[in-house]
């Protein structure tokens, strides 16, 4: 089998970067964070099930594409997958029940921010394979225990939405923007519609209420009239 036509299946939940050194990130004495302490170098966590589509192997990391992340290429260390064949299927996407949702987005209040996290429960392989000395104070951000906006969501819905902002930006059905008045948009919304903006997404948890993942806060509930008020010119689009 050709490295263009070698597939490979993610069997547990895996860390995707940017860079295939996968030891300079995770396995220092220090993650390389930026100025605003995100860890850039993350594009999100794989969920089991997705498939990947080789473009080079770098033993034990692989250069790959899947459709689940088409902002690619990205690199996964090859620890977090098996290999498959081209007419494998792509990863079921379900959406689950809006109850279900919500639910998850309650459990997920209180949840740190974490760049490119949609895992909040984080990838403890990281630890094992990379760095066992991990500091008390980044015991939570070292293995990616967090998730940011879009990644609140997408793993609220099992990785059925979108990944990133850009995508849910044209996802489901537009129901309003900023152009209507704050009454009226508040008379309209439903839970789990998407309050959007580029760079970032809040979710309406209830007539009075929103949920977002803030960079600095981590997952809170917030006012949703006094959220609306505050947000840019934005879009509410409705997928369920």
């Amino acid at each position: 089998m050709s490295i263009l036509s070698s597939y490979l299946i993610a069997i547990k939940q895996a860390p995707l970067l940017n860079t295939p050194d996968f030891v300079r990130i995770f396995g220092g004495n220090a993650l390389p964070l930026d100025e605003q302490g995100l860890l850039r170098a993350l594009e999100m966590i794989a969920l089991p099930g997705t498939k990947f589509q080789v473009l080079e192997f770098l033993d034990p990391i692989a250069k790959v594409i899947t459709p689940d992340y088409p902002h690619g290429p990205v690199y996964i260390d090859t620890r977090f997958t098996r290999p498959a064949t081209a007419n494998c299927p792509e990863r079921l996407k379900s959406l689950p029940p809006k109850e279900v949702i919500l639910a998850r987005l309650e459990k997920s209040l209180g949840l740190p921010y974490i760049w490119g996290g949609n895992w909040g429960r984080g990838v403890p392989e990281i630890s094992s394979y990379y760095q066992s000395n991990i500091p008390s104070h980044l015991e939570a951000h070292w293995p990616l225990q967090g998730v940011d906006c879009s990644g609140l969501l997408y793993e609220a819905t099992s990785g059925a939405t979108p990944r990133n902002t850009s995508q849910l930006l044209t996802f489901g059905e537009k129901i309003a923007d900023k152009n209507l008045s704050l009454e009226k948009i508040c008379s309209v919304v439903k839970p789990l519609d998407m309050i959007l903006w580029p760079g970032h997404v809040i979710i309406v948890f209830n007539s009075t209420t929103s949920i977002e993942s803030l960079q600095g806060k981590g997952v809170i509930l917030q006012d949703l009239k006094k959220r609306l008020f505050e947000a840019p010119s934005f879009v509410i689009r409705r997928f369920i």
